[in-house]
């Protein structure tokens, strides 16, 4: 850490005396937080989010006091860093802007731009901390020997989003003297670096691997009550172990319900709402007096559909009395003449309704929903 702040201190006052526009390595290789121990969480492909660095530089030279911010932060990326056990390797590019204020005075407020950016090292995990020999990021001024970034370093790392997330910070004062020339630098860093799993173990959490082999089998067959309870119980395990900082998980488990009521599906029953998707797989689809009149509940019985439509009848707006009740609460087609509630009707004959609809419903309290991709396909 001592070489990396020194050499960022050097920088600064190059960058004073010279002016010169030239990139400025942001160090962010330099920190990290993590809550998982194991080195497999880290093992797989990471694609780069975001980095930022701030860094307030005291330098007092020869009783000259000098005073440097650096601000950088990244503005596009396409860059991966690659861990085996015990290995990285890193790819692509990535582009910044650097802002430096010498003693108030702006000297460098740029776009950089860093291609084809390559490099391995090493690295071992204890507990929070990461040690590697490398590093994670290049630099480029003016032909400088970039070897001071080289050599072992000791970070601090985080895997969250159940082993997707992966974030680098550091935060951190140190002063460093030399008594030989009398400089006296203090240096006062923030940095920030997140990236995105693209590839790999995902084994913060074990249980996950279980909870995702049992979503599958029972999304191949939601009308099995013994895949349901299967896949309730997965989800229990991995609250337990994992925990449901989001309450994602919860959801899911709430939506499930009693899986002895079944899932009796004539077909597809589903809308959005937002980023919510609803599958109505309880479905009681009857036909009497040429009405087709539909009804759909979710898995969980908080999520319920109704709607009519005289049979042989197609085109726009032919269902009729449509409600859709979400936790109690019902929501009606919007007429207001904004986004209002719309429906078009292909198929209402042969035993067979093919329908979509989409737009605003409210509530009697005035509440509105978005609805998109409504989907009705059922047999009758």
């Amino acid at each position: 850490m001592k070489k990396l702040l020194a050499f960022l201190s050097f920088l600064t006052l190059l960058t004073a005396f010279s002016c010169d526009n030239e990139p400025v390595d942001d160090g962010l290789s330099s920190g990290s937080n993590n809550n998982n121990n194991n080195s497999g969480d880290l093992v797989g492909v990471w694609d780069l989010v975001e980095f930022d660095i701030t860094m307030t530089t005291e330098t007092n030279f020869a009783g000259q006091e000098i005073s440097s911010d650096i601000e950088v932060f990244s503005t596009a990326t396409d860059y991966t860093v690659e861990f085996t056990e015990s290995s990285f390797l890193t790819n692509g590019n990535y582009t910044y802007n650097a802002n430096v204020v010498i003693n108030g005075i702006t000297a460098t407020d740029d776009s950089f731009t860093l291609d084809n950016v390559t490099g391995n090292g090493s690295y071992s995990t204890s507990g929070e901390e990461m040690t590697i020999d490398g590093s994670f990021f290049e630099f480029d001024f003016q032909g400088m020997d970039s070897s001071v970034l080289e050599g072992e370093q000791t970070l601090t790392y985080a895997i969250t989003d159940n082993g997707n997330t992966l974030t680098f910070t550091q935060n951190e004062t140190t002063t460093e003297s030399d008594a030989a020339t009398g400089i006296e630098v203090t240096n006062t860093t923030n940095s920030t670096s997140v990236w995105t799993r693209v590839s790999g173990s995902t084994n913060t959490c074990n249980a996950q691997v279980a909870t995702d082999e049992a979503e599958a089998a029972y999304n191949e067959n939601n009308t099995d009550e013994d895949l349901c309870n299967a896949y309730k119980e997965a989800l229990e395990n991995q609250i337990a172990e994992c925990g449901d900082d989001n309450g994602s998980l919860q959801a899911i488990l709430d939506d499930l319900g009693d899986c002895s009521l079944g899932a009796v599906s004539s077909g597809t029953l589903s809308v959005f709402t937002g980023t919510l998707n609803i599958e109505f797989t309880q479905q009681d689809i009857t036909f009497e007096n040429e009405i087709i009149s539909v009804e759909g509940i979710s898995q969980g019985g908080n999520y319920m559909v109704s709607f009519q439509v005289t049979e042989g009848e197609t085109g726009t707006d032919v269902l009729q009395n449509f409600v859709l009740t979400l936790n109690g609460t019902e929501y009606f087609p919007s007429t207001q003449g904004f986004e209002d509630f719309t429906s078009e009707t292909t198929v209402s004959s042969g035993n067979v309704l093919q329908a979509t609809f989409f737009g605003l419903v409210e509530s009697s309290q005035g509440a509105n929903l978005s609805l998109t991709q409504g989907m009705v396909e059922v047999t009758y």
